[in-house]
């Protein structure tokens, strides 16, 4: 099990943790983020969310970068626009995006929701 913060991209808000299993698709973490995001996502169809690896340079988005903060106020930077280019596929495992990253853990971003 690990657990991975997620942020929406263009909503003001904290990033929100989501526990799952590393084994798990990416379909899987979709539905996972559309339960426990009802009123914030409720007129998306699960299916409909892109994700996001938040990943630059080898490591996860710092909590504390200039890039998150603004991301938290429902702002873009030129980082966000670019690490939105390439979505995670539905079937793809988990796994694979985690793969030569160091453990998720507290004061990152992991994924960037659309």
């Amino acid at each position: 099990m690990v657990k991975l913060f997620c942020a929406i991209v263009g909503v003001a808000g904290d990033a929100f943790p989501v526990n799952i299993d590393a084994g798990q698709s990416v379909g899987d973490l979709k539905k996972k983020i559309k339960k426990d995001n009802q009123n914030k996502l409720k007129d998306v169809d699960a299916n409909d969310l892109q994700v996001f690896a938040a990943k630059k340079g080898g490591a996860w988005l710092s909590s504390r970068s200039e890039d998150v903060k603004k991301l938290k106020n429902g702002e873009k930077t030129a980082l966000i626009e670019a690490l939105t280019t390439e979505e995670l596929q539905e079937e793809d495992p988990l796994e694979d995006m985690l793969s030569g990253m160091g453990p998720p853990s507290f004061r990152q971003t992991h994924l960037l929701v659309v």
